[in-house]
């Protein structure tokens, strides 16, 4: 049994908060529905401290895809929503399964599948929610689930695509740490040793590695920390809006990564601009819904900028070439979507071209990486063998010369 703080909603509206002990969220749920409550969410009160009993459970892509597509198999073929979650089992997760039925409880209780979905934050992204949120607007929820899994399955190529072409940097980036690691350790110190002993001057590319040697010995922890240190305190200062903006603005601007960032925001723009306005969304709801769904905050502002414009009566294609990141061909092709009354088959358009030049930009970036990767492995490899042969060769020079 546990304590749950929860939050619940009366069939009038009204919510109401409180704690009760329960066996697990199911049961906590069941309870409140006997005395006509709708649990909105609970947390789990341990020790005084507070875990989120919602939505702990965390899907891999290819797993979201089956679920997704169960659901709307089920209501493509007339079946109610309830029964396509009732009959979803996952026998081998226990957590996914009860986080399926959880969905299906609150429905039960009035709420609709995006409220639903909106309370399990790490089965569903909140662009996922808005997508499903919009196929229940216009009544057409199972195209809004295939929209989802289109999105999900584009998510899923692109990750290992990018896997796959990253795959032999890396492989070349462990080699060239492996062999500055054994050389410093266990070939350098006995070299130097035996330099000593004869007197051998060191030169200066033996006097470098050695400096770099000692450093790694002593201070290696602080490199290997220093990019967790900076990585983590990113994460938190891009949790403030300004920093954030400053960051994406500087991010689109760098060679080949701002390029590739900017093919893969406006790619899900446009997939998800069509989509929506395809499924009778109004032009501006679907831009307001569109803010979130570039992940770049400047990219973001950009849509925002726009959607204020055609709320004031200025045209889409004029707005987007207005705001100045949006390229030639994007706001061409909004022109013609406009005048021709067909916007959301051009956006389709600009979609499947942007996630071809994904695709390439991705390939071209790794391509470039592997001859750079090569030279950079090549310089390693020279540096240390020179810094170990040459004094070895001043030795022998020494020897020979003291002999004769």
């Amino acid at each position: 049994m546990a304590n749950f703080e929860y939050t619940a909603r009366q069939h009038s509206g009204k919510s109401e908060k409180g704690v009760r002990v329960a066996s697990d969220l199911g049961a906590l749920a069941a309870v409140l529905a006997t005395e006509g409550l709708f649990l909105i969410k609970a947390q789990v009160i341990l020790g005084g401290t507070q875990q989120n009993a919602v939505g702990r459970v965390k899907l891999k892509r290819k797993e979201l895809v089956a679920f997704l597509l169960h659901v709307a198999s089920y209501i493509e073929a007339g079946v109610s929503l309830l029964a396509a979650l009732q009959d979803y089992r996952e026998p081998d997760k226990p957590r996914l399964d009860a986080a399926v039925q959880d969905l299906r409880r609150r429905i039960e209780g009035g709420s609709s599948l995006s409220e639903a979905m909106e309370a399990h934050p790490s089965l569903f992204r909140p662009l996922q929610v808005s997508m499903v949120r919009a196929g229940e607007t216009t009544g057409r929820l199972d195209e809004a689930l295939h929209e989802v899994i289109k999105l999900v399955e584009w998510e899923e190529n692109f990750s290992a695509q990018v896997k796959q072409a990253s795959t032999y940097p890396l492989i070349v980036l462990g080699l060239i740490g492996l062999i500055i690691l054994v050389v410093s350790i266990f070939a350098l110190p006995a070299i130097i040793k035996l330099l000593r002993e004869f007197n051998v001057p060191l030169p200066l590319v033996t006097r470098v590695f050695m400096f770099l040697s000692e450093f790694m010995v002593t201070w290696g922890w602080v490199v290997v920390l220093l990019p967790v240190l900076a990585y983590f305190g990113l994460q938190a200062a891009l949790k403030g809006e300004a920093f954030r903006l400053w960051w994406d603005t500087r991010l689109l601007k760098l060679p080949l990564i701002g390029v590739l960032a900017t093919k893969i925001a406006l790619s899900r723009f446009a997939n998800f601009f069509a989509a929506q306005y395809r499924a009778g969304i109004p032009i501006v709801k679907v831009l307001q819904e569109c803010e979130g769904i570039t992940g770049n905050a400047r990219l973001g502002l950009c849509v925002r900028q726009i959607r204020e414009g055609v709320e004031g009566g200025q045209r889409l294609a004029d707005m987007a070439e207005r705001v100045g990141y949006f390229p030639r061909l994007v706001v061409r092709m909004l022109a013609i979507g406009e005048e021709a009354g067909n916007l959301e088959q051009t956006l389709g358009k600009v979609s499947t071209y942007f996630d071809a030049e994904v695709n390439t930009a991705v390939k071209r970036i790794f391509q470039l990486m592997e001859p750079a990767l090569m030279i950079l492995l090549a310089g390693i490899l020279i540096f240390v063998a020179a810094a170990i042969l040459l004094p070895i060769y001043t030795m022998i020079g020494g020897i020979n010369a003291s002999a004769r």
